[in-house]
């Protein structure tokens, strides 16, 4: 009950914010200079403000936080360096507990998670960032790796961050720089950046699109041959285990079909029927379907959302990306139309907690 009341909350506060972008928005067709900075003051406070809140937040909020909180203390009273799970955090979290409190620890972790996004978003869609900025805030995805699994959170948003370099033509150490950071953060991050590698040799999107489409097929049979493979992969075992394990009461198609069906449908739909030819868009896509294989066929499973995560971050760019660069559909007022429909569909997916 805590934790629901602890969103609320914030979810108030958002929703102003979804109110003040449709005029943002609506304001950028009537004044072409001025409306940027406003823009750019409001989100980048709203940033900090959602860094402070999700940074602030007691141990009793977030299912894991108990746990980071345990594993700091653990460092906090110890002289050496001990690797608990992935090296990179632990060493992180080892570091940061000779010199903050706890409190300060969720607050930089909160910073890595939210603003490894932000500025990600900014470096690719330039001064409409805070579209896909708001697609984030709003996924169902957004509270739950910011409270509960911060790991998986902050090693997605830093693998944004490569993603977004890898968009500029940035130097190739740049790019694998954040997507290194990213997998060290939390090593399921390995999938995503096996995927943008595989996709440069298998890059047919409908065969890729069909392959998605039979995973489809599978779940709805509840046929899960993954769950015999998993073991084969020592490294991963402890850590994929039990997300192959079937619980119907886990079932994730509610979110699979919003936040999951719809940016792969809208995506194949721009690159084969209206042939959008984009490389970076087509990579995007095809490395989205790709991860999320596994994902569905393992939709039943207790985990099936943290495995949806290691492709849906990249939603906000999939969707905002045809749309608002290298624009093929010509949307007129695209700004404000988008800003509309975000708003529409944060009232729609978060009402039983605003009421």
């Amino acid at each position: 009950m805590d934790e629901i009341l602890y969103i609320r909350d914030y979810y108030y506060s958002l929703l102003i914010v979804l109110i003040l972008a449709i005029f943002i928005s609506f304001f950028s067709y009537l004044q072409k200079r001025n409306w940027r900075w406003i823009a750019e003051f409001l989100f980048l406070f709203f940033a900090a403000y959602t860094v402070f809140y999700i940074g602030d937040r007691s141990a009793n909020i977030g299912v894991d936080t108990s746990s980071y909180k345990y594993a700091f203390e653990l460092y906090k009273n110890s002289s050496s360096f001990q690797v608990k799970k992935d090296a990179f955090y632990d060493f992180f979290t080892f570091i940061c507990s000779k010199i903050l409190d706890f409190q300060g620890f969720l607050k930089v972790c909160s910073f890595l998670y939210v603003f490894s996004a932000y500025f990600s978003f900014k470096k690719i869609f330039r001064e409409n960032f805070y579209l896909p900025f708001l697609i984030f805030l709003i996924s169902p995805y957004f509270f739950q790796f910011g409270i509960n699994v911060m790991r998986n959170g902050i090693a997605a948003s830093l693998f944004l961050g490569g993603i977004a370099s890898l968009y500029k033509g940035e130097k190739k150490w740049k790019v694998g720089l954040w997507m290194v950071s990213g997998t060290l953060f939390h090593l399921s991050m390995v999938l995503p950046l096996a995927a943008f590698f595989l996709v440069r040799y298998l890059n047919r999107t409908a065969i890729i699109f069909t392959a998605w489409l039979f995973a489809i097929v599978l779940a709805l049979l509840n046929v899960n041959f993954l769950s015999g493979l998993v073991g084969f992969f020592d490294i991963f075992a402890t850590r994929f285990g039990d997300y192959t394990v079937n619980r119907e009461e886990t079932n994730s198609w509610g979110n699979f079909l919003i936040f999951g069906a719809f940016p792969v449908l809208f995506a194949v739909f721009n690159i084969l029927r209206m042939k959008y030819r984009n490389t970076f868009y087509s990579w995007m896509t095809n490395s989205y379907m790709l991860i999320h294989i596994p994902y569905i066929i393992l939709i039943n499973s207790q985990f099936a959302l943290r495995l949806g995560y290691l492709a849906e971050f990249m939603m906000p760019v999939l969707l905002i990306f045809p749309l608002m660069e290298d624009s093929k559909i010509q949307l007129q007022y695209s700004r404000l139309k988008l800003s509309l429909v975000i708003l529409l569909v944060f009232l729609i997916k978060g009402y039983k907690i605003l009421v």
